[in-house]
């Protein structure tokens, strides 16, 4: 009769809580390695560069002459270099799209 309750436990710790602590232990390992000079992504959305770590929190260059500081548990990833933003213009408007000029249309 314990047999199905025990089950449903483990397959809700082996699909759940599981994965969620891996996750939760590279963001804290990923936060704690935060070093000048790095470019990251905030929860929030903002790319910035980072240029003052300190315990807790992390001041970061979100434009030439603008910074903001923030803590540390807002930084979502680190940009590496090569991964950036993904071009967004549409395929039609692209220059190797055939037969198309590459330009709006008319």
């Amino acid at each position: 009769m314990i047999l199905p309750f025990l089950l449903i436990a483990v397959v809700f710790w082996l699909l759940i809580l599981r994965p969620q602590q891996k996750r939760r232990q590279q963001e804290v390992q990923m936060q704690s390695t935060l070093q000048p000079g790095v470019e990251v992504l905030t929860k929030a959305g903002f790319y910035g560069t980072v240029v003052e770590v300190r315990e807790n929190e992390v001041e970061l260059e979100i434009s030439p002459g603008s910074r903001i500081r923030m803590l540390k548990i807002g930084i979502g990833d680190v940009v590496t270099p090569g991964q950036g933003t993904p071009d967004d213009t549409p395929v039609e408007d692209r220059p190797d799209f055939p037969g198309g000029s590459g330009g709006p249309k008319n």
